[in-house]
């Protein structure tokens, strides 16, 4: 006699996941595997290569198994593990990976420790390899090198990996996420994570302080904790500046002048504080700071950045004469007209303020006269957080 066992019935709630399970991972397959066929430079292509893999075994996985754990696991093997191991194994230097963005802050290091900034003399920049946009505060995840540590150790990638994964596993646990270490495991097996990762990931450290800042205030304490973590994000990086932009109007329509003047007060503080320690002397001139991370970035510098994408405020920069002004004066109507809306219509609590960042971002990315693809990660993190931030979000007064 046969007996056939045929496997339970999945309920229509228990199947949607799982079909949006293995979309997401075709999804992240297709892009990788664009990535693979089209990038241009190695590093890129073998990302995409590795990543589609572990995308499409993950996919398959879920399919058969419903094994979402090990799904996750396969996922961030291909994408991350991997592409890693590859680096090094296969006798690729990984200082010589993403070097832009890693030699920059390698060399701000050094710098650092030898004459007291992280930027180089006006008169001794070169081209646009030797300018560094990024603010004084990154330049410690320079300092191993400097100090003379080699391979990972001495790797800025390293480092901006390993904070942003600390400072994203406290965010989730103090939003209380149910598995947060899967969570957390799951968002850097994404496209979003595990590409900036692989090619240098400076923005990575400075969107975990931005995720620990927002859920601080979801929870409704440590308002001057939130207020450093934020601080020194737009310290390190301008780019985290809309979120005090959204989230100080909100603090004052909800709690009043008080919980607004701590975040304000503690952040104002800290960047200033942050940038003081990494770029002590900028202190007695500024010049080279401004130029390199203001002037730059906008392309007001006789040495133009090499950031390149089709979005439209790149486009008319480059293009037509005159295009450059245009756009900067664009966007500081655009940002003048923000704040206004902002300081009219603040957000009423934390998960609306987090929507409100991620237009924002994605406003002044696309109409940014220097921009790339890589910083809209910026919009698609918080929104990634907006779940746990619903369900964690508490009083603020």
């Amino acid at each position: 006699m046969t007996m056939t066992v045929n496997a339970p019935e999945l309920s229509t709630g228990q199947r949607e996941p799982v079909r949006w399970r293995i979309a997401g991972y075709a999804v992240g397959a297709a892009f990788a595997g664009g990535v693979g066929v089209f990038a241009g430079q190695e590093v890129q292509a073998a990302w995409g290569r590795w990543a589609a893999g572990g995308y499409l075994l993950a996919a398959l996985i879920t399919l058969l198994w419903r094994a979402r754990e090990a799904a996750t696991v396969v996922a961030f093997g291909g994408a991350v593990v991997a592409p890693l191991v590859w680096m090094v194994t296969g006798g690729r230097d990984m200082s010589t990976v993403g070097t832009g963005a890693l030699t920059v802050v390698k060399r701000a290091g050094r710098l650092l420790l030898e004459t007291g900034s992280p930027y180089l003399p006006v008169d001794r920049l070169t081209g646009p390899e030797s300018l560094n946009p990024y603010g004084p505060p990154l330049t410690i995840f320079g300092l191993p090198h400097a100090l003379g540590l080699d391979g990972w150790a001495g790797n800025p990638r390293t480092w901006f990996g390993l904070t942003a994964a600390l400072l994203g596993y406290a965010a989730l646990r103090h939003l209380r996420a149910d598995r947060a270490g899967w969570r957390l495991t799951a968002a850097f097996a994404s496209p979003m994570l595990a590409l900036p990762l692989i090619l240098g990931g400076t923005d990575l450290p400075v969107l975990g302080l931005i995720a620990l800042g927002i859920a601080l205030l979801a929870r409704g304490a440590h308002l001057w904790l939130a207020g450093v973590v934020l601080g020194v994000a737009c310290a390190m990086k301008v780019t985290a500046a809309p979120a005090l932009l959204v989230l100080l109007p909100m603090l004052l329509a909800r709690g009043g002048w008080r919980p607004a003047l701590t975040v304000a007060g503690s952040g104002l503080l800290a960047a200033l504080g942050s940038a003081a320690v990494t770029a002590p002397a900028m202190l007695a001139d500024p010049h080279d700071l401004v130029h390199n991370m203001v002037l730059f970035p906008l392309r007001l510098t006789p040495q133009q950045t090499t950031a390149a994408s089709p979005m439209p405020g790149q486009v008319v920069a480059t293009g037509e004469s005159g295009g450059k002004v245009m756009m900067i004066a664009f966007l500081l109507v655009l940002m003048a007209g923000i704040c206004v809306y902002l300081w009219r219509r603040p957000a009423r609590d934390v998960p609306a303020a987090v929507l409100q960042m991620a237009v924002i971002w994605t406003l002044v990315f696309s109409l940014a006269p220097s921009t790339r693809f890589g910083y809209f990660v910026y919009p698609l993190v918080v929104l990634g957080l907006r779940p746990s931030v619903r369900s964690g979000s508490g009083s603020m007064d």
